[in-house]
């Protein structure tokens, strides 16, 4: 469609969204980890200290012997992790139960546990980080399903540990002083051994249990407050997420692993989407590009469940050892264990997950996000209705700010000056979104921008600039944090394009969306 288009703009300043990095000053710990405090919660499970046989269970991970029971029954496709793992997320769950049922009875049977667990040094026998790099690999380097893979038990050692310190730091108020000097050395004594020698590693492929230990490491930064540890953790896993997820949204090994891709990549997803919920919960901000990422990763989670062959069919040029092609080894839905990806990617990225029955059904059977440390279902009521207050109170001071600015520039230009650049604009709009051609169908007028419309695809993505050259503008009215943040892309490429003709006609049609949609409503004829 075109029509003759001629506009007063008000040239609005836009302010460039840029992410500096985390500084120890720019955090402050949640006391509970993923909140300020435990709440009541139906999401955690019912598991209480009442129930004596609750107790066993978690009694049962005590001092437990994880290093034979491994190399008995795991390789390195399969782990059978439910001794260790079954015990620490009923500790988990009962603990929470506890707390935020304020049942002082059941908190000192936790403290108690606590106590026991680390009186007995459990798990510290199992293998260290530095005794698994003396290991073969897992899959031996080629694909055998059947060999051993000594890193799992390492790392599973490590994610019980981690879930242990959360509950310790859910409970650390409550420890006297020398139940905290029993826990402490414990929580120190088994960092050292598990966590320390991969603080800031760069890790070759893949994204898996605790972000690779980020959150692990984020859980002993707030439990020994230290702050400077906690910044530049954040700082360093943001440019390891930058590194292993690409711009489509695929995930370097996760994405890539056979008949399981599309479990694995909705594992590490999941993973991804948790830590930037506590990095950002803390006061770290997302980078556009990581956001974006993430974006795009959880539409790959739904196009997995959509279209699983579409999904399979992107090439990954890199090798993979831990790989399986046998269809009988097949994983075709989400991971179960993702128990809340839905409720974190709406959270986070504002993809509503599609429907997955498989998961859905699966996930039953978990009421704690052991990879995580967190069930994102117990995220406070109360705390995202501030959220959205905080978000909604931002939301106006820019507007005021932005109007302020529009009535200062008013009075700069003159009354009756108009800018008729867009005379003969291939435009459309679509409720509220203005859609402007910039590609073949293009005024001459638009060439500036035309000539960057391929590298603002790759950098920005495809949701607001199409493959035909349609260059979306949202209103006001229909900007949501998503696509706030696809326009501050638009906005921080072409101001470091070195472009500064096309940067100044971005910046106009930008600052002057909304007059064009006024004008197109009042006066054009659609």
């Amino acid at each position: 469609m075109k029509k003759p288009l001629v506009i007063v703009f008000l040239v609005l300043l836009i302010s460039s969204h840029v992410q500096a990095k985390v500084k120890s000053k720019d955090i402050n710990f949640a006391k509970a980890f993923y909140e300020d405090s435990i709440h009541s919660c139906s999401a955690i499970g019912s598991k209480t200290f009442s129930s004596q046989q609750t107790i066993n269970q978690v009694e049962g991970l005590i001092g437990y012997d994880w290093h034979a029971d491994h190399s008995a029954n795991s390789n390195s496709l399969n782990v059978w992790h439910q001794a260790i793992t079954d015990p620490i997320k009923t500790l988990m769950s009962a603990t929470h139960n506890a707390i935020g049922n304020e049942n002082q009875d059941n908190i000192k049977i936790a403290k108690n546990l606590l106590v026991e667990l680390a009186e007995a040094n459990t798990l510290y026998d199992s293998i260290g980080y530095y005794e698994v790099r003396k290991k073969p690999g897992c899959y031996a380097g080629s694909g055998d399903i059947n060999a051993p893979c000594w890193y799992h038990e390492y790392e599973f050692a490590s994610g019980v540990f981690s879930n242990y310190m959360i509950t310790a730091l859910w409970l650390k108020d409550e420890l006297n002083e020398q139940e905290f000097k029993v826990i402490n050395k414990y929580i120190k004594k088994m960092y050292k051994k598990f966590l320390k020698p991969i603080e800031f590693q760069k890790k070759e492929q893949g994204f898996y249990q605790m972000a690779n230990g980020g959150l692990s490491i984020l859980v002993y930064a707030s439990w020994t407050n230290n702050k400077k540890l906690a910044a530049k953790e954040i700082n360093h896993r943001f440019k390891e997420m930058q590194r292993l997820f690409y711009k489509d949204g695929y995930i370097n090994n996760n994405s890539f692993r056979g008949v399981r891709a599309q479990w694995y990549h909705s594992y590490g997803l999941n993973i991804a989407l948790g830590y930037v919920y506590i990095a950002n919960l803390w006061g770290a901000e997302v980078p556009d590009t990581l956001f974006n990422k993430l974006v795009k990763a959880s539409e790959l989670v739904n196009l997995a469940i959509t279209d699983y062959e579409t999904f399979r069919s992107r090439s990954f040029n890199e090798k993979n050892t831990n790989i399986t092609e046998d269809p009988k080894l097949a994983r075709k839905y989400t991971h179960e264990m993702a128990i809340a990806l839905d409720v974190l990617m709406k959270i986070v990225t504002g993809v509503e997950l599609e429907q997955d029955s498989e998961y859905l059904e699966r996930r039953k059977q978990y009421f704690v996000d052991d990879l995580i440390g967190f069930n994102p279902n117990c995220i406070h009521e109360e705390l995202a209705k501030q959220e959205v207050k905080r978000i909604e109170e931002l939301a106006k001071q820019e507007v005021k700010r932005i109007e302020e600015l529009a009535k200062q520039e008013a009075k700069r230009i003159e009354a009756n000056l108009v800018l008729p650049i867009f005379d003969d604009l291939y435009y459309q709009l679509e409720g509220q979104t203005l859609k402007i051609n910039i590609g073949d169908m293009a005024d001459p007028k638009l060439k500036p921008l035309k000539q960057h419309r391929d590298s603002l695809q790759k950098k920005c993505g495809s949701s607001l600039i199409d493959q035909s050259g349609w260059l979306s503008f949202n209103s006001n009215e229909s900007r949501d944090i998503k696509s706030d943040r696809i326009h501050h892309c638009y906005y921080n490429y072409f101001k470091d394009s070195n472009d500064k003709q096309a940067f100044d006609l971005y910046k106009d049609i930008l600052s002057g969306a909304n007059s064009i949609f006024d004008y197109l409503k009042n006066n054009a004829e659609l």
